[in-house]
């Protein structure tokens, strides 16, 4: 392999990596028109309980993601395999959903380790997701212990919604 085809494929699975970790903000911090920008507009979403395209993975996430309080994607191993404008991927994930007690229960983390199995396509220069499955490899749910609501006033907690500080901390 030449040098240049060798910083070629170090920026492709750049380029590759920011997609999925765009992934995660975007659902993390609810927003669906980021979300949008990591799909090409014919993707293809298997979530399990949704299968279908885009347009209908935003619609069903719009539906879902409200019932948690809040949800965090932490994404680990990535494996990335080139073939010129193709690559599958695969990336450990595991996601954290904090849900709301009900009737006087107590508030639980549904917590996830999956994978996001994935087939990426270089269209007009840009890496997107063609195709995506997730696989499950194991979940739990866990009761949250101490007191519900006992935040710190003097402490910034994330937000669903551009409000948060990832949208603009330092750009002020």
């Amino acid at each position: 392999m030449s040098s240049e085809d060798a910083i070629q494929n170090a920026a492709d699975e750049r380029a590759i990596t920011h997609i999925l970790t765009r992934y995660a903000r975007a659902i993390d911090r609810f927003d669906m028109e980021m979300l949008r920008t990591v799909y090409h507009p014919d993707a293809y979403d298997d979530h399990g309980s949704y299968k279908g395209d885009i347009d209908g993975f935003i619609e069903f996430l719009n539906e879902v993601l409200p019932r948690f309080e809040t949800t965090q994607h932490f994404l680990g191993n990535m494996h990335v395999e080139l073939d010129g404008d193709v690559a599958h991927t695969e990336t450990y994930c595991q996601a954290w959903h904090r849900i709301a007690g009900t009737d006087g229960s107590p508030d639980h983390d549904s917590v996830t380790g999956l994978r996001y199995v994935d087939r990426f396509e270089r269209r007009d220069g840009e890496w997107r997701i063609a195709r995506r499955q997730i696989v499950i490899d194991w979940s739990r749910d866990d009761p949250v212990a101490g007191e519900h609501g006992g935040r710190s006033p003097d402490t910034q907690y994330g937000r669903r919604d551009h409000d948060d500080p990832v949208y603009h901390f330092g750009r002020d």
